[in-house]
This record gives structure tokens, C-alpha cells and sequence, in this order.
């Protein structure tokens, strides 16, 4: 388990040291009802490379004020460091801007090998003369020469999309869409952001990156404590603000998380959320009618999910892609792609002005509509006979224009506007069927 930082004002009474040490690494009494002294959590940076800290007194937060550590002053304060950081550190420190011996870094003589602490010592802070006391410590020389980077590794937490049995092919990359990216940042960003104003979260310490079907953020804690209370209170907002938020939508899943289940998880069970959120179903419809093996993956022919619009000429473009087949039909073996349907409304048919077949090499083909039965509203693509070598190579779209105020999802007859289309093979008994939108 990783450790949250914290930083520490150490008092002059130190107890017997003890095995097992959490930060600072020696037997002293760590709970703030045992002191009168605090470090606000709102850590400053007056200049570069420059870190700040303001002491608190406060004679109410001592819980039994004949305690020894009730009644004593304050003669260091300590950061939790990373080991390597000890290699050519120099640095200075002032307490009210009078200097004080030159920091040091060093592993106690009770802690772990991966164990240091940076001490900042002769501060000179008694009683009441001490609230509002500034601690400032300038980074000089070495490998750490930030907050960010002194302090040990932070807490991270994940908010992924996990592909479900009915994936077939699993190459999400919806946080490499620049969109999604973003808005997940902004929707993380806002939820750290009070965390941030209190101190929880070490300001300079926050990074989010997105990657495939994953988006990262990580941040430095300013204790343990305030680390669990900031996961629990995430947490408390439900999946809707913390999950679903995140992913750009709020109550129906968008097309692409389909078959996928979305949550968040830390690597830190004290300091980080965890969460599951939606887990988003796929889409269903009763196209096309007539008896074929529909489901997605029977062939290796795919419909991209994402529909591509040329709003200055109104065309809407599906792609056709190649993948791995499910394996254990005979639809499996196909090889050919003999033609595409679509469910279309027939009585908008006078609004489609154009269906053009788009390759990547340039060319293009064209073909007139071509209808099924009557209240079938199945409009036909025919003579395709695309190989797999074909669409691998040439990436196919099929487009259609329609006429000024008509979009794609208006000529659909799915009731949530998605585009559905099968996919035949020569003997029309495959016929794998996909929504895009």
C-alpha cells in the first residue's frame, strides 16, 4: 500500500521508539488532540522552488492540556521524502524569514530502508507567539526540486471502461478522443478542485492523462486522514457525479460503451475512491427481418459506431471495418461482404439526394436507392462483394446526402436515432447487425 504524504510539526517530547513506524518513523504521539500545534493545510509558494507552511495554536485542540505533548514547544518539522531525493540535496529554511540550520535529509534510526524524512530544526516556536508562524523551506540543489517531486509517490485514482463478455473486439480508445479527454478532466478537475481549497490535495501536486479506455489522475495528500475522508465524501456523490460524469454522460449510456462497465478505483484503499458505475448494455432492435445470424462479430466485418458528418454538404458517412470473427459459427469463415441494409424510414425517401461509397485511396462509386418490401423501410446497398484484403486496404464508407434540414438520425427509424446496419454475406445467412450514431 502506498503512503499518503504528511507533513508534521514534531514537538520537543518524543516517546520510545517503536517498530512498525509510520511517518515521522519514531515513537512520538502523532493525534492533533495531544498538541496545541497544527500546520494549516493550505500549503503556499512564495517563489520558485520556494515552499511555505503556517503553524496553528490552539489551546482547545489539546483534548487533556496536562499532557506532556500539551505543554511543550515546537523544535522541528519534518516532511515525508522520498530516498532519493537525499543525493545532492541543499537547501534553506527560514522560520518569520530569520534562517535556520540548512535542511537535511536523512532516514531515522527507527525507519525502513525506504524510509526518509526532510527536518527543518532550531524553529524556536513556544506557545501562543507561535500561531501564525511561516516555516519556509527553498529548494537549492538536487533530483527534487518541488513539492511535487520531494514527496513520496501519489495517490492515483482510475476511472476505466472494462469490456464485457459481449465485446467482441476490445480496441476502445474513448479517452484518446480529444473530447472525451477533456471533458473528463474538466469533470475531475471540478471534483478535486474543494480539495484543493482546503489543502487536502498539496497544491502543484495534481496530474490527469488519458489513455485508451482510461483516464489517470494523480495527487499528492496532505495526511492519510484527510486523504480517507476525501475518498469517502467522493464517494458519497454517487455514480452518476463520480463515474458517469467523468465519461461525458448522465443516465443513457452513449453507443460507444456498449457491453463495457464503467468505475473508478485507486490505488490506495486508505486515500483514493472507489466506485462502479454503469455497466452499459447494448442496444437492441428487431432489423433486419428475415432469419440470418445477426449478431455482432459472426463475420469479420465491422460497422464503425461513429457516424462522420459533412455538415456544408449534409452527408453522413459509416465506416466498414475488418476484426477477428467470433470464432465457433460458420458465419466465422466469411470472406466476403456481399452487400449492407439499413433501416431506414422509406416515406423520407425523397429526402435522400445521394449514396456514395468513399475509399481511402481517393475513388468513389455511387448507387441509386433500392428498397424492400413494402413497411420493411430497409434500404439495400448491393453489389459490394467487399474482401476482407478490400476493406482492410481501402477502409470503406458508405455516405448519403440528404436534402437542407434532413440529418441522418431523422431518416432512422430507431426510436433513440441510431443508425442500424446489417451486414450480409453472399448466402444472406450472416448478417451482422451494428448501431452507430
Amino acid at each position: 500500500m502506498r503512503r499518503c504524504v504528511k507533513v508534521l510539526a514534531l514537538l520537543a517530547f518524543v516517546a520510545a521508539a517503536s517498530a512498525q513506524l509510520d511517518f515521522p518513523y519514531a515513537g512520538c504521539a502523532r493525534a492533533l488532540s495531544k498538541s496545541k500545534y497544527s500546520v494549516k493545510p493550505v500549503t503556499t509558494f512564495p517563489g520558485t522552488n520556494t515552499i511555505c507552511w503556517t503553524v496553528q495554536y490552539s489551546n482547545a485542540q489539546c483534548a487533556n492540556p496536562s499532557e506532556a505533548c500539551c505543554n511543550t514547544d515546537v523544535k522541528k518539522l519534518q516532511l515525508d521524502v522520498k530516498p532519493s531525493c537525499a543525493t545532492g540535496f541543499k537547501a534553506s529554511a527560514t522560520v518569520n524569514g530569520k534562517g535556520t540550520p540548512a535542511p537535511t535529509i536523512y532516514r531515522p534510526p527507527n525507519a525502513g530502508a525506504d524510509q526518509y524524512v526532510l527536518s527543518i530544526t532550531e524553529l524556536g516556536l513556544n506557545g501562543a507567539s507561535a500561531n501564525g508562524a511561516t516555516i519556509c523551506l527553498t529548494l537549492e540543489k538536487g533530483s527534487c526540486m518541488s513539492l511535487a517531486s520531494l514527496t513520496p509517490s501519489p495517490v492515483c485514482a482510475t476511472w476505466a471502461a472494462i469490456a464485457g463478455p459481449n465485446v467482441i473486439v476490445d480496441d476502445l480508445n474513448f479517452f484518446g478522443d480529444a473530447d472525451n479527454c477533456a471533458n473528463a478532466k474538466g469533470v475531475i478537475g471540478d471534483l478535486f478542485s474543494p480539495y484543493m481549497d482546503d489543502g487536502t490535495i498539496i497544491a502543484g501536486t495534481t496530474s490527469i492523462t488519458c489513455k485508451g479506455n482510461k483516464v489517470t489522475a494523480c495527487a499528492t495528500l496532505f495526511s492519510k486522514q484527510k486523504g480517507a475522508k476525501m475518498s469517502s465524501e467522493l464517494e458519497a456523490l454517487g455514480a452518476d457525479a463520480l463515474v458517469s460524469s467523468v465519461f461525458g454522460f448522465n443516465g443513457e449510456c452513449p453507443l460507444a460503451l456498449s457491453g463495457y462497465a464503467t468505475g473508478v478505483s485507486s490505488d490506495d484503499s486508505d486515500c483514493g475512491p472507489f466506485l462502479v458505475g454503469p455497466a452499459c448494455a447494448p442496444p437492441t432492435t428487431p432489423f433486419p427481418f428475415c432469419v440470418c445470424n445477426k449478431d455482432m462479430g459472426a463475420t469479420p466485418f465491422y460497422l464503425d459506431t461513429t457516424v462522420d458528418v459533412n455538415s456544408a454538404a449534409n452527408e453522413y458517412c459509416v465506416s466498414v471495418y475488418t476484426a477477428a470473427a467470433n470464432p465457433g459459427t460458420s458465419c466465422a469463415s466469411a470472406t466476403t461482404m456481399k452487400k449492407a441494409e439499413f433501416w431506414f424510414d422509406y416515406s423520407m425517401r425523397w429526402k435522400l439526394t445521394a449514396i456514395t461509397i468513399r475509399y481511402s485511396n481517393g475513388k468513389t462509386s455511387t448507387r441509386s436507392q433500392s428498397w424492400g418490401r413494402l413497411g420493411d423501410n430497409t434500404l439495400k446497398v448491393s453489389d459490394l462483394n467487399w474482401k476482407t484484403g478490400d476493406v482492410a486496404s481501402l477502409k470503406p464508407k458508405i455516405c448519403f446526402t440528404f436534402k437542407s434540414g434532413t440529418s441522418l438520425a431523422d431518416f432512422s427509424m430507431d426510436g433513440n436515432g441510431y443508425v442500424w446496419a446489417s451486414l450480409f454475406n453472399p448466402d444472406q445467412k450472416c448478417c451482422p447487425t451494428f448501431p452507430a450514431e
